[in-house]
């Protein structure tokens, strides 16, 4: 019996594709939610989002600044993801203070994680929403990983 070409390129074809579609799913899982931070408010008084506090934004003002907002959405099956950072509470190195919060529809917003990361920076929300991972720099001004759990702070 002679073999079949027909059903040996198809399997070499099959094998060849699938060796590509499988490390590029796993490359995509490993990457999860990319949240970029846009400035969204600048000279801010109020926070729309509610996040941020009218004194959170007083108090950069009387710091000599101007406060702005910088936010990054996601919407998911779990709810909506904001991560809101300003420019208030910011170390030498340019790190900064941003809060990851869910909204979900008719509950109260959740504080999520609280990451350091550049001021407009991006984070990235693992695909199962337990993690938060960041670029940093340390205090000797060396880039870092950092990585943050996601869950309700209280």
């Amino acid at each position: 019996m002679k073999p079949n070409r027909f059903l040996f390129a198809g399997a070499i074809l099959a094998g060849i594709v699938s060796g590509i579609i499988v490390p590029a799913r796993q490359a995509y899982a490993q990457q999860g939610y990319a949240l970029r931070l846009e400035r969204t408010v600048l000279d801010a008084r109020h926070d729309p989002d509610g996040i941020w506090s009218d004194d959170d934004l007083a108090s950069i003002r009387q710091m000599g600044q101007v406060p702005a907002i910088y936010t990054a959405r996601l919407t998911t099956p779990a709810g909506e993801w904001l991560l809101s950072q300003t420019n208030g509470d910011c170390n030498i190195q340019g790190m900064c203070t941003a809060l990851l919060v869910l909204k979900k529809a008719g509950a109260r917003a959740v504080t999520m994680a609280d990451p350091q990361l550049p001021l407009g920076g991006t984070a990235v929300l693992s695909l199962n929403y337990k993690k938060l991972a960041t670029k940093e720099v340390d205090e000797r001004g060396h880039p870092i990983d950092g990585s943050y759990d996601v869950e309700p702070i209280p």
